[in-house]
């Protein structure tokens, strides 16, 4: 019998476990040995609590636990770690914004061959304008600079061949971006479009602060958008040294102040985007010494037997 494990990473989310609990074992299929595995990421509410009751009284329930808040893309590498032996493996979230009863069709689909079972939103009617806003950019910024294609609005919601996960695993890299990853790979791969659900119950943990973090992270890691910068600075210093020679041949510019203002407008745009730079090559640099260092991507405080 094929094992299939869902990973499902929780962060103070007390107020929707016991509806995805109940939500969730209505799609485990007989013909699979399914396991939950819930991994809390430091969660400072009952989260924990309410696992140890679903792991005491169901034994397909597992659970890690780490030391503190690492973030969801450690959670989703221990969850991955943790099941490197089975045959497939489903990352969810517990909101149920990822609707569970799309897991037979991701089933179906990995038994037809497929490696990758992926999932976005049809359409992303529901979110707030800023955030709609703030992904349109992201994705064109990413696939324009970046030498992978990554489909727009793909979700963390996927399912997950074994050769797939043990790919993911051999890579070293310490601060991952999950879906850039999933996308290099490659392998084969289909997507289940579904409507945006809202959250019915809890807080979002994302704010506009994190998701920009986390969008610039991936950025870095999959493209050389720092180039960009430096053409832009190289075009506006041009243009600006085109516009002042135009103006001085036409002789609309004979007025010191106008020279003397155009002047510090080059410097200042040449300023600006160096220090930008200087900030950008510190971060990557930071972001190495992390790599060289080699520390763990989390920590486990605890877990369930197997």
């Amino acid at each position: 019998m094929k094992k299939i494990t869902i990973i499902v990473p929780c962060y103070n989310e007390e107020a929707v476990l016991d509806s995805f609990y109940r939500e969730i074992k209505k799609w485990f299929n007989p013909n699979y040995e399914m396991n939950l595995l819930f991994v809390n990421d430091g969660s400072r509410d009952k989260t924990l609590e309410i696992i140890k009751k679903f792991a005491k009284e169901d034994n397909t329930v597992k659970y890690i636990s780490f030391s503190r808040n690492f973030g969801k893309e450690a959670a989703m590498q221990a969850g991955l770690e943790k099941s490197k032996d089975k045959d497939a493996v489903i990352i969810m979230d517990a909101d149920l914004q990822h609707p569970p009863h799309l897991i037979p069709e991701m089933i179906k689909n990995w038994e037809a061959g497929y490696n990758i079972i992926y999932t976005k939103f049809s359409s992303r009617k529901g979110e707030s304008l800023l955030k709609r806003i703030f992904t349109r950019c992201f994705y064109g910024i990413f696939n324009h600079y970046s030498d992978i294609e990554m489909e727009r609005g793909v979700k963390d919601y996927q399912l997950l061949d074994n050769k797939v996960i043990k790919a993911f695993l051999a890579l070293p890299d310490n601060n991952r971006f999950m879906k850039g990853i999933f996308s290099w790979v490659g392998f084969s791969k289909i997507c289940i479009p579904f409507e945006f659900i809202p959250r019915k119950e809890g807080k979002t943990k994302w704010n506009f602060r994190k998701l920009f973090k986390y969008g610039w992270n991936g950025i870095n890691q999959f493209s050389n958008i720092l180039m960009f910068f430096v053409k832009l600075a190289m075009l506006l210093v041009f243009a600006t040294c085109l516009t002042e020679t135009i103006l001085y041949f036409t002789h609309v510019i004979e007025s010191y102040d106008l020279k003397y203002y155009l002047l510090h407008l080059k410097i200042d745009v040449f300023m600006f985007i160096l220090l930008f730079l200087i900030k950008e090559l510190f971060y990557l640099t930071y972001q190495n010494r992390r790599q060289l260092f080699n520390r763990p991507i989390y920590l486990i405080e605890e877990e369930s037997n197997d």
